[in-house]
């Protein structure tokens, strides 16, 4: 039988390819996708910086 995947470490690894991405969208599409995460936080910091506030 199959372990079910670690979803902590699925999303972390997600966010970590939206940094290396560093575009408004991905930032926004993780938003989307996660919203109840933790990470949201951080990526409503880097759109801010994105976009100059």
């Amino acid at each position: 039988m199959q372990k079910p995947p670690d979803y902590e470490r699925a999303v972390r690894s997600e966010f970590e390819a939206v940094r290396a991405e560093n575009t408004v969208q991905a930032y926004e599409r993780f938003i989307r996708r996660h919203p109840g995460h933790p990470l949201v936080g951080d990526a409503r910091k880097a759109i801010s910086r994105l976009q100059g506030r």
